[in-house]
């Protein structure tokens, strides 16, 4: 590290921090992923059964009585909302991708050694 310029020094640390960056993403998008799969599960579920059937939703630590109406509009909504997180969780993943690409290739050509 000591014949590195601390210009290039400085591209490693933004390198690293981008990394770690993208691991958070990566983890968020995944937790999103496996929550919208039990929420359209579930929708896919609560639509099969009758319309007078009784239907438990959980509360915190509580199961209280609903509608069927009414979970299958909460279920739509929270679909809804998920796919919109994990579509901005995607943008910043290919955001923070291509930063890492750019300040590899950055480094890489300030690491080469100059023709001459």
């Amino acid at each position: 590290m000591q014949n590195i310029p601390p210009q290039v020094q400085a591209m490693l640390g933004q390198l690293e921090s981008y990394q770690q960056q993208l691991q958070l993403v990566i983890q968020q998008k995944q937790k999103v992923q496996l929550e919208l799969t039990e929420a359209k599960k579930a929708l896919e579920e609560i639509e099969k059964v009758d319309d007078g059937t009784t239907i438990y939703k959980t509360v915190g630590t509580l199961i209280v009585k609903t509608e069927k109406a009414k979970a299958v509009e909460e279920l739509k909504e929270k679909v809804e909302t998920l796919e919109v997180r994990l579509n901005a969780l995607e943008r910043q993943e290919k955001k923070l991708n291509e930063k890492l690409k750019e300040l590899t290739a950055q480094i890489q050509s300030a690491l080469r050694p100059t023709a001459g």
